[in-house]
């Protein structure tokens, strides 16, 4: 991890956007901000905003949003993981939820509106005379705020679609009962301000500062959320120009695994990935400089008997179609299971290190095949790590190179170029050395070719759900009829009910505190 915890905005700021208002009398409540910071206090030197950038990235990577909750909700509900259900901790993730009731439908939500009123501080307070027009210190910082306020919108846009769109800090009483927008509103707004993102922020740091986003990052984002809207002329330029950037490169394929661990972090093929570090004083979920920017979704990803959640399996479809392909460097970074040299924790050998959790497979009848990416193994013996994980401090790669890649080929063949399609997906299996795809496939085959390459590159880095939703495919592949999993359904462990109900599960219920909150809000169709 290269950003500077230590210089991490000294503000506490509140947990929700939304205050809860029950049981008071109207005609006496006064309504403030409990957010706000005096301008004759801060914001008057560079030092000040850039301490306020930290802090406005911190809400991202606490255990409420990326640290921990995002991956026990939303990205385990991909068809690669078999969930083994444990009480209302898993209820997101096998698409069973019940607003108001499962546990973590609440915390991701203000986590990604406290960043955004940071970023909307920040642009709002800065000044010619706190930072000097034209100056790189004033590109770099209110870069990195209109990058934030857009990642955060994103999020919102893709998990719940239509909420508040918030621009600015709030000014008077209603300000603080925003009315939704549409996803299409919110996307746009991202894509606003990610172009000014891309005109203000470098294309590389510093030593010190590596992991801050660059305008590499912001144009990466930028064509994903055009690719998410349809828009593929515009998404095809925004990608091209990641790639004619000469910035990026892919590791070898021996190499591969290097992108989630510890080893080789911000390295080449890395687009944009959020900074972790490893932290004894370990505070659930506070907004406190110095905690909770551990990688606690170790919890998330760690086998059956590891984890404090009961774990998950991985579906053997994922296996099979890397040994359709040849797949060995992905495969083996990526699934954990009995093969020729295989290892476990603390490099023990499979089969020994993995007993328990084989036999719990065995219990349960479903393969033992167990997720890799993020399982620590890496980094101790299961008796050397703490359950929380909170000693650990691997970043998540959240855009790569590879990814960037398959979306300009998934572009590109919307466009009707299907031959630059194929030339982009065998960059990405030039690297894990399998063989390319041919040429004259159809536009058909080429989108058939992009799912499959997808699953091999970036199974387990949560992009597989909102990639079935945006491509119309999370019926088929997680609805009640599948059977993908050797004839089982994908979240069989979980039982019946544990599958995509269409015209719900393509967005979360909006969380009912906030709804009870704020008039304004209407939930989610079918919750």
């Amino acid at each position: 991890m290269r950003i500077n915890t230590r210089k991490f905005l000294l503000i506490a700021l509140a947990v929700a956007l939304f205050v809860p208002i029950n049981g008071c009398n109207e005609d006496q409540l006064e309504i403030s901000n409990p957010n706000t910071v005096s301008q004759l206090d801060f914001f008057n030197t560079e030092e000040d905003f850039r301490a306020a950038v930290n802090g406005m990235i911190h809400p991202i990577t606490a255990v409420f949003f990326w640290g921990r909750v995002v991956h026990t909700g939303p990205m385990l509900r991909s068809d690669a993981f078999n969930v083994v259900p444990f009480a209302n901790n898993t209820t997101l993730s096998t698409l069973q939820g019940v607003p108001g009731v499962s546990r973590w439908s609440v915390d991701m939500f203000p986590q990604l509106y406290q960043t955004i009123f940071r970023a909307n501080t920040i642009l709002e307070e800065a000044n010619d005379e706190n930072l000097p027009q034209g100056s790189s210190a004033r590109n770099e910082i209110l870069g990195q705020a209109y990058f934030m306020r857009a990642f955060a919108n994103w999020y919102l846009a893709a998990f719940w679609g239509n909420v508040p769109l918030i621009l600015n800090t709030p000014e008077s009483d209603e300000d603080f009962f925003p009315e939704q927008s549409t996803q299409t509103d919110i996307f746009n707004s991202v894509l606003a301000d990610l172009e000014m993102a891309a005109s203000m922020l470098p294309q590389t740091w510093p030593e010190s500062d590596l992991g801050r986003p660059t305008s590499g990052s912001a144009l990466a984002l930028k064509g994903k959320t055009n690719l998410y809207m349809g828009n593929y002329a515009e998404a095809a330029t925004d990608l091209r120009s990641v790639v004619t950037s000469g910035v990026y490169e892919l590791l070898p394929g021996e190499r591969y695994e290097e992108n989630f661990t510890v080893a080789n972090e911000n390295n080449s093929e890395s687009v944009f990935e959020l900074q972790f570090s490893p932290q004894d004083n370990f505070v659930w979920g506070a907004d406190v400089p110095q905690t909770g920017s551990q990688s606690n979704f170790y919890i998330d990803y760690s086998p059956p008997t590891v984890s404090l959640d009961r774990g998950h399996y991985i579906n053997p479809h994922i296996l099979q179609t890397f040994e359709d392909n040849g797949d060995t460097f992905r495969r083996n970074a990526t699934i954990a299971f009995d093969y020729p040299g295989a290892t476990g924790y603390g490099g023990r050998p499979f089969l020994e290190d993995f007993a328990p959790d084989i036999e719990a497979a065995q219990v349960a009848g479903v393969e033992p095949l167990f997720t890799r990416k993020y399982a620590m193994l890496f980094a101790g013996t299961r008796e050397e790590l703490p359950g929380f994980g909170h000693t650990v401090g691997v970043n998540w790669r959240l855009i790569r190179y590879s990814d960037v890649l398959l979306m300009l080929a998934e572009a590109e063949n919307e466009n009707g170029d299907q031959s630059e399609a194929i030339s982009l997906i065998n960059q990405v299996r030039q690297r894990a050395e399998i063989a390319d795809k041919p040429s004259g496939l159809t536009k058909e085959q080429v989108f058939d070719a992009i799912v499959e390459e997808r699953i091999m590159e970036l199974t387990g880095e949560g992009h597989r759900y909102l990639d079935l939703v945006r491509w119309g495919l999370a019926d088929e592949v997680l609805g009640m009829g599948s059977t993908i999993a050797n004839g089982r359904h994908p979240k069989s462990l979980a039982g019946e009910s544990a599958v995509f109900t269409s015209g719900q599960d393509e967005l979360l219920w909006i969380p009912v505190p906030q709804l009870q909150a704020n008039p304004n809000l209407e939930q989610n169709p079918g919750y």
